[in-house]
């Protein structure tokens, strides 16, 4: 990766997809597409990373001077770069949430790099809070799901250390939804869930829908992934029970807008 000067090949992307561990044959004719198209020059018409193959879009997000100096300033892992797609559309609904009244949240931080993104990217979150939560290190906790290669006993610290330039956040560390009782705004602009777990989710948003605004964003991480049907399912009859829809995006994220 090049310098942060937000030129175009500070965001070359890496071919990472999941699950194809178990099908040989997929991988295989991936392999070939990518030494075919030879994709991750921003200029390059082949967008292919994420699970996500895509031909002759712009992907203007790529050659984004604000966007591109965001990222890299997070020195983000091949993993971390391949969901570049994933990392703008909440960039996006975290500046559009600007325009309302709230704070912002976030369940299921883990390693705290698409906040840290968000966060550079906006610069100024206009006097609100930035509330993060996490258990950091699921030992024997079940309901919060698989175990990720990052969760230790120190990840908690690991993670307010990453985020002390920034006087207005604030991570909590427990469960959900004990923690949100314990700590948590009256009034929210933007909430990002990425818990990987269903009934986690489902609780989050019954302590917390109430609480965004009107015009406020709600993005689900997990959504689309087939993997975790589990998720929309459950988000989509919350949802839907209230009179919204969730819009299916093509990273796999799920997106409201309150109304």
């Amino acid at each position: 990766m090049a310098s942060h000067n937000g030129s175009a090949e500070d965001l070359r992307i890496p071919p990472v997809f999941w699950g194809l561990q178990h099908n040989p044959e997929a991988a295989a004719v991936l392999r070939t597409l990518v030494a075919t198209a030879s994709p991750g020059d921003a200029r390059n018409p082949w967008f292919i990373a994420d699970n996500l193959i895509t031909f002759g879009h712009t992907r203007g997000f790529l050659t984004d001077p604000r966007f591109v100096a965001a990222v890299t300033a997070e020195s983000p892992s091949a993993h971390e770069l391949a969901s570049v797609w994933r990392t703008h559309t909440l960039c996006w609904a975290a500046e559009s949430a600007l325009a309302v009244p709230g704070d912002f949240v976030e369940c299921g931080t883990y390693q705290g790099y698409s906040m840290s993104v968000v966060l550079r990217y906006l610069d100024d979150l206009r006097g609100r809070r930035c509330y993060l939560y996490d258990v950091f290190d699921p030992s024997g906790l079940e309901v919060e799901g698989a175990r990720l290669p990052a969760h230790a006993p120190e990840l908690f610290e690991q993670v307010r250390a990453r985020f002390r330039r920034w006087d207005n956040v604030v991570v909590t560390r427990g469960l959900v939804p004990e923690a949100l009782t314990a700590v948590a705004p009256d009034h929210i602009a933007f909430l990002h869930l990425d818990m990987n777990n269903a009934q986690a989710e489902a609780d989050a948003l019954g302590v917390l829908f109430k609480r965004v605004s009107t015009g406020g964003m709600i993005v689900f991480d997990d959504y689309g992934w087939t993997g975790d049907r589990a998720q929309k399912s459950a988000a989509d009859a919350f949802m839907q029970s209230r009179g919204l829809a969730v819009l299916e995006l093509p990273t796999g994220r799920g997106l409201v807008i309150k109304r």
